[in-house]
């Protein structure tokens, strides 16, 4: 009788492994799902923002050359850069020289703009 059962607990056995692979399989992505809500909430909660000098206003192509210092929200290092400006952002209110605080937001294709200007002097 030993050998009969012997068949039924690896099937046992191979059945709830299946089922187990099953569960966690289905779970992972909805685990998955929710930490990336939560990190799209922190994102939207902390803009990365910056400091910089304006060095050149393209407003035609609504854009801004700065040299601005780290932004540890991308872990990005100071720079020289072209930054395109979100069309609620009062370019004629810029000008070269310019000490200037500003946030980021992301633009229609992605990229980083500058949604937001002050005067750090």
């Amino acid at each position: 009788m030993q050998n009969v059962n012997r068949p039924c607990n690896a099937l046992r056995l191979a059945s709830i492994a299946t089922i187990l692979a099953i569960v966690s399989a289905t779970a992972a992505p909805r685990a998955t799902a929710a930490g990336a809500e939560t990190r799209l909430q922190v994102a939207q909660a902390e803009k990365p923002s910056g400091q910089g000098t304006v060095n050149k206003i393209d407003a035609a192509a609504r854009k801004l050359n700065i040299t601005h210092g780290p932004i540890a929200a991308l872990k990005w290092p100071g720079m020289t850069m072209d930054f395109g400006v979100a069309s609620g952002v009062d370019l004629g209110a810029v000008k070269p020289g310019a000490k200037i605080g500003f946030t980021l937001g992301r633009g229609s294709d992605g990229m980083y703009v500058i949604d937001a200007v002050k005067p750090t002097e």
